[in-house]
Parts: structure tokens; sequence; C-alpha cells
């Protein structure tokens, strides 16, 4: 079944709220304050059944300056407008803000209704229709239907609903397959249910049970219940106005301009590249930086506005610019976002979002070429762009899909084709993707820190892995990934804990080792401290105690305890008479080991406490016993 959203725009005390009364049956206007007033101050919501049966979601919004901010947070997510001029009054202010702010979010349907006409004679409805078509001229409602009616006598509503239901032909459903976002519009408690929210669902779906995420304050719950159009159903999807019930949260907790996600898709980010659309109607060229209020969806927060490359923004024009968002938010690829004024609301322009998670705001970054690319619609491009930005942190499919706003299989295809092209590396254990520059730079530095280890310590086996990755920048999952590579090219081995080259040897081993060997060999089960050792063989502590830890990683040489090791040839002797002691003995004591080898206390106890270590013996109160 095809959904669309309907949303009214134009200036105070036109009859946008009186006209959907009339359409559906539904008074918009909920609040004592409204109905009191006479005037629309909050978002209302009504729905609609079109004879060809499509579903037709309507938000009807306020025409006051002063909620122009509630207007346009109404108007994000809708298909089509109903842009509201009453034939007594005609063209006013709020009637030219309210359709530039549509084309500035990229609404490409609509219908001029011309409402009151039971207040006007034809020469004046016909004198205001001109008018109204010199106004559209240029705009995305240059060719829309006009259609007349008046609310109080029903004339022209049926004619409404016909062409409305001819439109929606022509608009496109939006995808299901996308990841799942609602801007939340209003929150509501209602008895026997607790707190539920409601927004228009802009892409994806979602079903009744299934997590959810409030962001920016990364709050998860549960969806309790969905309905659309007043009815309960199990799934919601795109392209409709729905109310969650989330009887987690308490009323306070979720607020206007939240955005109701999935989790893993979306990230928060406090800068974004812009292309920006400063409105003709103003009257003074714009500075490089202005302060602004920043809507988007149904958020508003200020933001810092950097335009590139200009000293001034002249009306009319459109820039590139850098925004320094108060607030972070999640934003997808060409999301439309408004700027306004403070105090004079007025909307001064707004645009696009072309990159929905900068980094920093570096303006040397942003050359020529690189906004090229993000303004190309070329997806592959901008997306193999935005996997190399995110350097050694890479980025999963899902990533993709909520940068880009892309399905799994469009962002599978992407990938796909940036993997056949050589530009990326996947990491199947993580599911990340890299850059191939990013890769093979990272390769490069990893081999350069091996091999100046080396050169630093000839001696020692290797680099210890941790102290790799720290050097190499601490991003484990592309390190690891590197690793895994280099070892099975055979341009590294991993011994343990201990990365070497592949084809390094220690110091010349055979040449360089075999004094420091031949001298433990020599001293048996009883030798000396490595300061003790460095002196006989006049060498340097340092050198000493590097090739001993060299030679304990190779297993030439056992660490008994600190400041003693023995060489492997003498320990495998010792452990070979201890074990043919077992064959007619029990219980092992330090006597018996004194007697059998002649060695000193200093030595026995260590040793045996090495036994049980390795697990070959283990300690009871008369000695050692062998463990079987």
């Amino acid at each position: 079944m095809k959904r669309i959203i309907l949303g009214t725009a134009g200036h105070i005390d036109h009859g946008k709220t009186s006209f959907i009364k009339a359409l559906t049956g539904i008074d918009c206007d909920r609040l004592k304050e409204e109905k009191e007033r006479g005037i629309t101050i909050e978002l209302g919501y009504a729905h609609l059944l079109l004879p060809s049966g499509v579903k037709v979601g309507i938000v009807d919004v306020p025409g006051h300056e002063k909620f122009v901010s509630k207007m346009v947070a109404g108007a994000s997510g809708i298909d089509v407008v109903s842009l509201i001029i009453a034939a007594d009054e005609g063209i006013k202010p709020q009637t030219k803000e309210h359709l530039y702010i549509c084309e500035l979010l990229n609404i490409k349907y609509g219908i001029v209704v011309i409402t009151k006409i039971d207040l006007v004679d034809n020469e004046l409805l016909e004198l205001q229709k001109e008018e109204i078509k010199d106004f559209l001229k240029g705009t995305f409602l240059e060719d829309a239907p006009i259609v007349e009616v008046s609310s109080i006598t029903g004339e022209g509503i049926e004619r409404f609903k016909q062409v409305l239901d001819d439109l929606a032909t022509r608009i496109s459903i939006k995808s299901i397959d996308t990841p799942f976002r609602m801007p939340v519009d209003d929150v509501i408690t209602i008895k026997g249910f607790g707190t539920v929210i409601r927004g228009t669902a802009i892409s994806g779906k979602i079903k009744s049970g299934e997590e959810i995420v409030f962001l920016p304050d990364n709050l998860k719950g549960r969806i309790r219940g969905i309905q659309s159009h007043g009815r309960f159903v199990e799934e919601g999807y795109a392209g409709e106005r729905l109310a969650l019930n989330v009887s987690d949260f308490k009323r306070e907790n979720v607020r206007r301009g939240m955005l109701v996600v999935k989790e893993g898709y979306f990230h928060l980010s406090n800068y974004l590249l812009v292309d920006f659309y400063y409105l003709p109607y103003n009257d003074k060229p714009l500075k490089s930086r202005i302060v602004a209020q920043f809507h988007a969806m149904t958020m508003k927060t200020t933001g810092e506005i950097f335009f590139l490359n200009v000293e001034k923004v002249l009306p009319g024009n459109k820039v590139f610019a850098i925004v320094n968002l108060q607030k972070p938010y999640a934003f997808s690829y060409k999301d439309p976002y408004i700027i306004r004024g403070f105090g004079i609301y007025t909307t001064m322009g707004g645009g696009v979002v072309l990159h929905p998670f900068l980094k920093e705001i570096n303006r040397n970054k942003i050359t020529e070429d690189y906004i090229r690319i993000l303004s190309s619609n070329n997806l592959v491009e901008i997306c193999s762009l935005l996997i190399k930005e995110q350097r050694e942190i890479g980025l999963t499919i899902y990533d993709l899909m909520g940068f880009m706003n892309l399905s799994f299989s469009e962002a599978q295809k992407i990938l796909s084709d940036l993997l056949k092209e050589n530009l990326l590396v996947e990491d199947k254990k993580t599911k990340k993707f890299f850059h191939r520059d990013v890769y093979d730079n990272l390769v490069h530095i990893l081999l350069e820190n091996v091999s100046k280890y080396h050169n630093d310590n000839p001696l020692k086996l290797g680099i210890n892995k941790k102290e790799l990755l720290e050097k190499t920048g601490g991003f484990e999952s592309l390190f690891n990934l590197i690793i895994k590579d280099l070892l099975d090219g055979r341009k590294i081995t991993l011994d343990g804990d201990i990365v070497k080259l592949f084809d390094f040897v220690p110091g010349g081993r055979d040449i360089v080792f075999k004094p420091l060997e031949n001298l433990l060999k020599n001293m048996g089960l009883q030798t000396e401290e490595p300061l003790k050792l460095a002196e006989i063989l006049n060498w340097e502590e340092k050198k000493v105690r590097d090739m001993l830890s060299t030679l304990v990683k190779s297993g030439n040489v056992i660490k008994i305890k600190d400041n003693y090791y023995l060489h492997k040839d003498v320990f495998e002797k010792f452990k070979e008479k201890i074990i043919f002691f077992f064959k007619t003995k029990e219980i092992l004591t330090p006597q018996d080991v004194r007697d059998m080898f002649n060695i000193s206390r200093k030595y026995i106890i260590p040793i045996l406490e090495y036994l049980d270590s390795i697990k070959l013996t283990i300690r009871v109160p008369e000695g050692r016993k062998l463990r079987r």
C-alpha cells in the first residue's frame, strides 16, 4: 500500500486547520489555548484514505511568524505540501517564507489551495489567482494545480481529494529497506499505555517489540505498540505517521527533536559539510562566519557556520559551508536543513548535508576536488572518500548504510565494486572495511618499526606485540588484520607475543650468543646473576640481559626466577635425574637435591619451585611428589 505525507503551509489565519477539518473531519487544534485564541500553536495531525486506497498522513503547521520553527519541524518528511492562501488576503509574509522553507526541504510536489472563496466575488478570486501564478514562477510550485475551496460550504474539497489522488501516482514510495529513522515531533502520555511518541517515519521500517535508540541522548528502549492512522499495527513504514508506545520512558525523558533509530547505523556528529542557498528575499550580504539557528528534521540547535572560499554571501547565491553544531546530531547524506536568524524570525536559507560526519573543522582539507566528490552523487566515489577518512578505525556496512541512507543490498554492491577496484581491504573477522591507502601506509609503518627495533636491539628476538601496537597508533582492528596478512605473506614471524621480521636472526646468533651459552653450560646449576655474568665476559650488563631475554624466548635458556638462568641442556639433565629419582622414591626433599647435585640452598629452593610451576612436581608437607 502506498503511503504519503501531506503537510500544510501558509500564513496565519488563512484557514489551514479549517481546511484539514473539512477534508478529514479531524480538528487539528487540540490545545485549549489554540481554541481560545483561534490560532494554531502546535503541530496538528490527521489522516485520510484516498479513493485509490493511498494512505495519507497529514501534518498541520502553525502559520504565525513566532512558530516558524515548529512549522519547519512539521514540514520535515512530507511528500506533498498544500500551500494555503486565503482568497480575501492573498500572498502574505509567511506565505513566502513557508514556500521557501518547502523548497529548501526538497519537497517536490504541491497543491495550491485558495481558501475562503465564500468571502470573495469571482472577479477578486480571478485577480488573486493571477497574482499567485506570478508569485509561484520559478518555484517548485510553478506548475502545481490550484484548487479553490470553502471549508464552510465544502466546495472544492472533493476536487482536492481527486487532485491529491492523481498526484500520489507520481510520488515515489519511500524505501523501507534503508535504516529506520523517525524524528520525534510530539510526545504525549496516554492513560493505560504511558509515553507515546509521534512522528513521520522518513526511512526504513519498525516492528512492535523491537529495540530502539533515541538520539542524541543514546537512550535505549523497546516499542510496546505501534499505531498508524489511529489503528494498531504490527509494523510501521517510511512515509507513515506513526505513534510508538515506549512505556520504558517517562514523558520528560523524550522530547521533540530526538531521532528514533535502530542501534548500529548512526553516529553523532558536531561537524557537517553542507551546501547553502542564501534566499533572495534577504536584503543584506552575510559575513563569512555567522551564528544562527540550525533546523534539521524536527531538531533545532545553534550552529556556527563558516562559509568556504568567500568573504561574504550575497542574497540568491549558493556556497559551501562547514557547520559546527552546539549539540551533536545524527545525519545522512543529502539530509535537508534550514538556517534561521535570531530575534528577527527570518529564514535565511538552507540546503543539504554533503558530509554527515566531519572529524574536525579543517578548511585546508576542504578542497575543490573534495567538494566535487561529495556533490557528484557518485555514491561509489563518495563512499570511498568516507571510508578513507575513517582511516584505521574503518567502517562497517551498517555504518555506511547510516551515513548514506542506503539499503543493505545497495551498500553491499558499492563495497563489492570498491573491493574489485582494489580500493578497499576487508577484515572478515570484525566486518570492517579499510581504504587500501590507509592499509598500505600502516603496513609500511609497522614493518619500519619492527626493522628499527631490530637495529636498536640486535640481540633481542623481536618487539613485543603490544608495544608494536602502541607505536603504530593503537588501532587494534586494522593492526591485527595486518599482522595476520604479514604472517601469511611470510614477511614477519610471531613467537608468542614477539614480532620479528621473517629473516631476522638476533645478532648473528651462533657467533654472538655462543660465549654466553657456553658460560651458562660450564656453570651448570649454580649460575651467576646477569651483572656477574657481564663482568666475567667483559660485556655491558644490558647486553647480557638482552641476550638472556632472547635466549629465553628461543628456548635455549630457562629463566628459573629473576636473575637465575640455566642453560636448557643443563636443566634437561637435571630434570631427567629428578624423574629417575621418583622411580624408586615417592618424596623428594631439598636434602635429596643437595645430595644428588651438590648445590647450595640458594639454588635448590628456586629450582624446586620452578618444577612446581611447570607442573612436574607438587608440594606436600613432607617435600615434593611427582605429578601424575
